[in-house]
């Protein structure tokens, strides 16, 4: 049986915005970016492909050799376990794949290894945002 895999959330929140998922550490202040295939990836993991879906995606996207892909896959996904920004789901999806969502959140083009890329330069200022001291009922309420 395949591992799926979840965005560590609340802890991680991303977007993606014109095929850059951005993914926050609300928890450490630092912030990852995910471009391109990258982005595409990341998106279907967090959308609960399994690495082996994910390879058949990337692959058919962006027209690359599966066994490039399944390489890059591997260590893209072990990567984001590593920073735990990716955890094991209990369950595979219950909804299949929305491949056209999924292709519309990050426009194709040329094939780049998979990467994300780490940063702390901020990581004081995030953390100095108000909303990370109240309760569930809200600002103005601090913990």
């Amino acid at each position: 049986m395949p591992t799926h895999y979840r965005a560590n959330g609340p802890r991680f929140v991303d977007e993606t915005i014109d095929g850059e998922a951005l993914i926050m550490d609300m928890l450490k202040g630092s912030y990852y970016s995910c471009e391109g295939a990258s982005a595409y990836a990341w998106n279907a993991l967090t959308a609960g492909a399994s690495a082996s879906d994910v390879v058949e995606l990337v692959a058919a996207r962006y027209d690359v050799d599966a066994t490039r892909v399944e390489r890059d896959v591997g260590g893209f996904v072990a990567h984001l376990v590593d920073e735990e920004l990716l955890v094991e789901a209990p369950d595979s999806p219950d909804e299949p794949l929305d491949r056209s969502a999924l292709d519309a959140l990050v426009p194709s083009g040329d094939y780049g290894a998979l990467t994300v890329e780490k940063f702390t330069d901020l990581a004081d200022v995030i953390l100095l945002d108000p909303v990370h001291d109240v309760t569930d009922a809200g600002w103005p309420h601090r913990a």
